[in-house]
């Protein structure tokens, strides 16, 4: 739901509220001052527990499942809002009347308790509305997280069919046959794991990070064939690898970083390190390329675009992705928070 169909929402709330109370208003047309400015006081206290609930307790509480809590909270909260409106309207009649002689005079029980049912009122649908429009937020959310896995399943599709790294990787095999038969069994076993993995895993919502990292380590020793130096290119892992973490989530990184690198300059040309701890997995990628006025980040396709996306509808306010491109130098830095799912 929009934020604009949701502010109309609100207005009609109000709207309705303001016409329901018209017949009460008439009643006291020929009232007071004091009367008139109860009535809006009342009105507009009313509209600060509805927000209260609406905007505070429901997102803070009832969102994070912290239903005890929010019951406990609730009940203590609808039990003294009733004084402190009280308190506001005998302030406004002590000031009309000049006078603050005798300020709670009128405050009983059952004042207290007259007051207490149009809080609870208020507490009740700002509660009901802040649970059905986070329920609608959630819907959307995951409707358009299902259209972005839909893209990127497609993207793996495209991958798949692209047959330039497949030819590369077999034509480097191919070579390797007659020169060293057993490093040629090893390449052709690691692309068959890489493919393996692209058609069958990928479709989950979720793998094991050793899953992942397998994949990157796979594709990292079969694009070392056909480099003279396959030691410029680093590859540490440290911590807990037993968390899950969403397919091929740092796999455009790592061909972006393949794509862009020069092996002709600094050393190590391409520096992956990729920590993980307590539920909290960083992955640091570096690669060095010639200072020929290419920007990685803005030529590297929709890799970064989709994954920025998806990180962003997989992981909301719990992920971090820097990236910084240097003249000679790309480097991103991915933190997930994976307990936050």
């Amino acid at each position: 739901m929009s934020k604009k169909r949701i502010t109309y929402i609100h207005i009609f709330i109000w709207l309705f509220a303001i016409c329901a109370n018209l017949p009460y208003s008439a009643l006291n047309h020929h009232s007071p001052p004091l009367q008139i400015v109860s009535n809006i006081i009342a009105f507009l206290y009313l509209m600060v527990v509805f927000y209260l609930f609406y905007l505070v307790m429901v997102p803070f509480l009832v969102t994070r499942k912290r239903l005890d809590l929010f019951f406990i909270i609730s009940f203590l909260v609808v039990l003294m809002m009733p004084f402190f409106g009280y308190t506001i309207l005998f302030t406004a009649r002590a000031l009309l009347e000049g006078s603050f002689h005798h300020f709670y005079r009128d405050y009983t029980l059952k004042m207290h308790m007259s007051g207490y049912f149009p809080v609870l009122t208020a507490a009740v649908f700002g509660s009901f509305f802040g649970v059905i429009i986070n329920w609608f937020k959630t819907m959307n959310q995951k409707a358009e997280l299902d259209k972005q896995k839909l893209a990127i399943e497609l993207e793996l599709i495209k991958s798949k069919l692209n047959p330039h790294f497949l030819f590369n990787t077999l034509n480097n095999i191919d070579s390797l046959i007659h020169q060293n038969p057993d490093e040629a069994s090893s390449a052709l076993i690691r692309l068959s794991e890489m493919m393996r993995y692209l058609t069958y895993e990928t479709v989950s919502d979720v793998v094991d990070l050793k899953r992942e990292i397998d994949y990157i380590r796979n594709f990292i020793e079969l694009n070392k064939i056909r480099i003279k130096s396959p030691e410029d290119i680093r590859f540490k892992v440290t911590g807990d690898q037993n968390v899950m973490i969403p397919p091929a989530i740092f796999i455009p990184l790592v061909e972006n970083a393949f794509k862009f690198t020069s092996f002709r300059i600094k050393k190590p040309c391409i520096d992956i390190k990729l920590a993980s701890d307590k539920g909290t997995v960083v992955f640091d990628i570096a690669n060095y390329h010639e200072n020929n006025n290419t920007k990685p980040e803005k030529n590297s396709g929709s890799g970064l675009i989709n994954l920025r996306k998806r990180l962003a509808l997989t992981y909301p306010d719990n992920y971090q992705l820097i990236i910084e491109p240097e003249e000679t130098l790309f480097h991103a830095k991915l933190t997930l928070n994976t307990n936050a799912n």
